[in-house]
Order: C-alpha cells, then sequence, then structure tokens
C-alpha cells in the first residue's frame, strides 16, 4: 500500500455546510424523484417506497464506508485516491476512470432529466434545452467552487420544502390512508437500482478533499446527513404517492394537478435541479482528473492549477458534459438519453463502491480486530452492493451492459498501455 502524498492546496475554504449543500445539490432531488421516480413507480408500484428504502440502506452503507475513509485521506481524488493507496496503483486508475464514467453518466442523467422537464412544459427543441441546461451548468463551475456552494445552498433549502409540502399534499389527497408498503413485485430489484441514483449526492463530494476544511472530517459527516436526509424525503415523497394509488408519469400527473402555477414552478425546479447536479458532478469529476493527472495517469496538465483551482480540467470535463448531453439529446431524444444514462450511473456507481468497499476492507484487516466496526461496515456494503449488481443485472438493457464493461475493459488496456509505457521509457 502506497504512502499518501499529500498535494499542496490553498482553496480548502468549504466547511460542513457548503459540503452537505453540494452534496444535496448532487442529488437533485425533485430532478431525481420525477425521473428516476417514474420508472420505480412503474417497477414496483405501491412498493416504490419500500424499494426506496432499501436503496437508502445499500447507500447508507456505502455511505459509511466513505466516512471512514475520508477520515484517512485528505487528499482531493475520491475513490480513485482510496483506492490507489489501499489497494494498488493500478486498480486506482481503474477506481478513477470507471469514477469519470460516473461522473458524466450520473450527472447528465440529472442535466437530461432537467431538460426533460423543461421540454414537458415549454415543447422548446430538446437538443436546445440540453445544451443551455449544460452550459449553465458548466458556467457556475468555471465562476468557482464558492459560488456554486452558495447557489447549491439556496436552491436546495428550497427543495427540501417542495418535497415535504408535496409529500404532505399527496397523503392530505388520499384522506390520509396509511397503507404497507412492504411487498415483492418481480421487479423489485431494477427499481432499487433506480432508486440508488436518489440520495447517493455525496459520491460529488468525496473528490473535494482538496477544498475541504478538516477533510478527514466534514466530507464523511457531510456524506451520511445529505444521503439520510435524502432517503428519508424520498421514502415519504414516494409513501405519498402510494397512498393516492399512482402509476403513470409524475411530471404529467404533477402539471395537470397543479395547473399553469404548477407548470411555472416546475419548470424553475426543474431548472435549478439540474443545473445543480450536473454543476455537481462537473466539479466532482474535474477533480478526479487532477488527482489522476498529478500521479501521471493522465497528461500532467490536467493538474495545473488558475488561482488555486484545476481551470483546465473544469473546462475539458465540462466541455465532455455539454457534448455528451447534447448529442445525446438530438440523436435519442431527452427522455431516452436520461433512461440510458440512469441505468449507466447504476452500474458505475455499484463499481465505484465496491472499490471503496474493498479499499477499507484491506485496511481494516491490516489493523484486525482493532477495526471490528469497519471490517463489519465493509463487508456488508460490499454482500448488499454485490447482490443489488446481480439482481438488477437481467433488468438493464444490454446494451447499457456492453457500454459499461466495454468502458471498463478499456480501462485496463489504458492501464496496460501505461505500464508498457512506463518499462519503455526507462534507462537501460
Amino acid at each position: 500500500m502506497e504512502k499518501e502524498r499529500v498535494v499542496p492546496h490553498n482553496s480548502r475554504k468549504l466547511g460542513f455546510r457548503e459540503l452537505f449543500f453540494l452534496s444535496f445539490g448532487g442529488q437533485a432531488p425533485f430532478i431525481s424523484l420525477l425521473t428516476f421516480g417514474t420508472v420505480m413507480v412503474a417497477e414496483a408500484g405501491r412498493a416504490a417506497s419500500f424499494a426506496m428504502l432499501i436503496a437508502t440502506i445499500v447507500v447508507l452503507f456505502n455511505g459509511l464506508v466513505v466516512y471512514y475513509l475520508s477520515k484517512r485521506f485528505k487528499r482531493g481524488g475520491g475513490y480513485y485516491v482510496y483506492a490507489f493507496y489501499s489497494l494498488t496503483s493500478r486498480l486506482g486508475l481503474e477506481t478513477g476512470w470507471s469514477y469519470l464514467l460516473y461522473a458524466l453518466s450520473y450527472g447528465g442523467t440529472l442535466l437530461a432529466g432537467g431538460a426533460y422537464v423543461l421540454y414537458v412544459t415549454t415543447g422548446v427543441a430538446q437538443w436546445v434545452l440540453a445544451l443551455s441546461v449544460s452550459i449553465l451548468a458548466i458556467s457556475l463551475v468555471l465562476a468557482g467552487v464558492r459560488t456554486s456552494a452558495t447557489y447549491a445552498l439556496v436552491m436546495s433549502t428550497v427543495e427540501m420544502a417542495v418535497l415535504i409540502g408535496l409529500s404532505l399534499f399527496f397523503m392530505h389527497e388520499s384522506g390520509w390512508a396509511f397503507y404497507d408498503p412492504i411487498s415483492f413485485p418481480t421487479k423489485l430489484a431494477a427499481a432499487v437500482i433506480f432508486g440508488l441514483g436518489i440520495p447517493t449526492g455525496y459520491g460529488s463530494i468525496a473528490p473535494l478533499g482538496g477544498e475541504a476544511q478538516n477533510a478527514k472530517t466534514t466530507i464523511g459527516r457531510a456524506a451520511i446527513a445529505v444521503l439520510l436526509v435524502g432517503g428519508v424525503l424520498a421514502t415519504l415523497f414516494f409513501y405519498g404517492l402510494g397512498e393516492i394509488g399512482f402509476t403513470g408519469n409524475l411530471v404529467d400527473y404533477i402539471l395537470q394537478r397543479l395547473g399553469p402555477l404548477g407548470t411555472l414552478g416546475l419548470g424553475f425546479v426543474a431548472l435549478s435541479d439540474g443545473v445543480m447536479g450536473g454543476m455537481a458532478y462537473v466539479l466532482a469529476g474535474s477533480r478526479t482528473l487532477k488527482a489522476m493527472a498529478e500521479d501521471r495517469r493522465f497528461p500532467y496538465i490536467f493538474s495545473k492549477e488558475t488561482k488555486g483551482r484545476p481551470f483546465l480540467a473544469e473546462g475539458v470535463v465540462g466541455g465532455i458534459f455539454v457534448a455528451t448531453i447534447t448529442l445525446m439529446a438530438l440523436g435519442l431524444g431527452i427522455y431516452y438519453t436520461f433512461l440510458a444514462l440512469g441505468a449507466l450511473a447504476g452500474f458505475c456507481n455499484i463499481l465505484i463502491h465496491l472499490s471503496a468497499n474493498f479499499s477499507l476492507l484491506r485496511m481494516s484487516l491490516m489493523k484486525g480486530w482493532k477495526r471490528v466496526v469497519e471490517l463489519s461496515v465493509a463487508l456488508v456494503a460490499t454482500g448488499v452492493s454485490v447482490w443489488v449488481l446481480l439482481f438488477s443485472l437481467p433488468e438493464i438493457p444490454k446494451s447499457i451492459q456492453d457500454v459499461f464493461f466495454g468502458w471498463v475493459i478499456l480501462g485496463f488496456l489504458y492501464a496496460e498501455a501505461l505500464d508498457i509505457i512506463s518499462v519503455t521509457e526507462q534507462p537501460k
């Protein structure tokens, strides 16, 4: 296991509050519920709240893994750094490589979701909306991490109030007809894997250790707090939908039920949510790229900083986001772009968390019984993640599986090519 290399950084400015709201913004909770939620309700029906509860438990154990690992590393880079120093440099590269796809697919899902809701409410060309939402998100990133955090703080507070209000509205509509949501439909696991995308915004702050105050405590605390808040709000939201027996498209339902005022509000929240989600994962992807460049896994130029921030890495990752989402919206339409990226994000989510789980598992085993709690968390998180992956695999389109496994294979080939180049360049 390699010794952690601390890279000097002069912008450690983000405290618990900023990290919490950046992470909550990374969930893009309202858009996640409208988009992921529509699929979950279709798959699990009234058991959607139960599926959400299972997803929250899965995310909680993976979040605890991040909590323990973040206490050991203060360098930015998140999952890549955890694997690089806890496992091997090659597995670190593969983890970072997979995280870049995760950031693009999950952040892209939220951008596409925001653009989709705007399309339903405005009728503007889909690719124009995808381009506009993406550019707005990138603009906030380029304005600086403090600007991004302030935006997330304000808009996340508004969204919490909206989600609680809607949940209570659904319950009121049913006459407070409480019910038992626990059942086991055949596609429960598929619903769970989409549910994983709702409370996992903490994945966007794990790579920000280099810009956090007291990174060894604040990252982990913010991760646990935000997934619990997000998971509870989402479960309450689905329970309220179950009370009214809802099945169908959530966007259409809210537009129909709330009228013109709801249309205006939905468009505003969709825009802010898509922007927050994309912004959080562009930040995370750029910090992962920067950390990998510092270790020469990518060209070193991507590690260069301008006024304490990796401006080039932000621009490159942001440009890839804009191009990918816009082209997919143009070719597939926004809704199918969301579905494809959402399923891909679920796969990548499990892969990078399995890497983190094994990182904590190895570190705990090296300490023996002194780390029995951490060892237990790592074992449970690994087992639950593998279960979700295996049982959801048959429900995911083969084309998405091909992209996922193809990307993983490309990562191994890239790692092999780097090894060959490094051996060739060594003096004889």
